[in-house]
């Protein structure tokens, strides 16, 4: 059985001992990325503390002090010494700024998957739409977080699995914090950066494996009023692809994120 344990600063603790509180978490202000992780190591950690530190540096003014190789020996100590199993596990990476200025990180085991690396996840989601606006939407942050999570449970109370996200302007953008792409033939489209998009790892990611797969990828603003006329939606997450099984009453089809999903080990991770 695993145990509370969590990772502070490099240091291998439990919540009593660091005397910390986790429902301070809900009032801080922070910069996070999930990191997939097969037999405790994790999955294109380069790339998501690049993006991580990129924010932190937008929104906190410096950047974390901590390299790739020293991340990934304490994501591998809090799942080998938390007792996870030596499978699939994802974490939370946190920097959370502190009273010196500095960066304080912090590592919580988020969740155990049956995957091993990157796989098309099996439950295709039923979906709707909601639409809102976040602060600093190029970014993960506590915002983006909570929003995500008050927004699946929306979605939940109304019989669907999650929300997709669209701003002011109709453009989806997003389930939570994972991002969103469609199929118009043979052909892969996604909200463009400029029309509301977030940067991330999960979207080069899938422009990789669409160029491995031989589709075009189209950036154009996915919009709610042509929901219909897609043949397939799906999802990049910190696990891999997920296709969509409807938003609404429209049904989708589940044949390229399938075709897309076989050239998942082919990325450098």
């Amino acid at each position: 059985m695993a145990v509370n344990r969590i990772s502070l600063n490099g240091r291998l603790t439990t919540w009593q001992e660091a005397e910390l509180d986790p429902s301070k978490l809900l009032g801080a202000n922070w910069v996070y990325t999930t990191i997939n992780t097969f037999g405790y190591k994790p999955l294109a950690l380069k790339d998501k503390l690049r993006y991580a530190a990129e924010s932190c540096k937008v929104l906190f003014g410096t950047r974390p002090q901590c390299g790739v190789e020293e991340i990934a020996v304490e994501i591998r100590n809090l799942l080998y010494f938390g007792l996870y199993p030596e499978g699939g596990n994802t974490v939370n990476l946190y920097f959370i700024p502190s009273a010196s200025g500095t960066l304080d990180r912090l590592i919580l085991h988020e969740a155990t998957t049956p995957y091993e690396g990157l796989a098309l996840q099996t439950i295709r989601p039923r979906a709707t739409i909601a639409n809102y606006e976040i602060p600093f939407e190029k970014h993960l942050t506590a915002v983006s977080r909570t929003a995500a999570r008050y927004t699946d449970n929306y979605a939940a109370s109304r019989g669907y699995t999650i929300a997709l996200r669209a701003n002011r302007a109709g453009h989806l953008l997003s389930s939570g914090d994972n991002p969103l792409f469609a199929m118009r033939g043979r052909a892969l489209l996604t909200t463009p950066l400029g029309a509301g998009a977030r940067p991330s790892t999960e979207r080069d990611m899938m422009f990789r494996v669409a160029e491995l797969a031989g589709l075009r990828v189209i950036e154009e603003p996915l919009h709610i009023d042509d929901v219909e006329h897609y043949d397939e939606m799906m999802l990049f997450t910190p696990v891999g692809i997920q296709s969509i099984d409807s938003v609404g009453e429209i049904k989708y089809v589940n044949i390229y994120a399938t075709v897309l999903s076989k050239f998942l080990g082919s990325l450098e991770l």
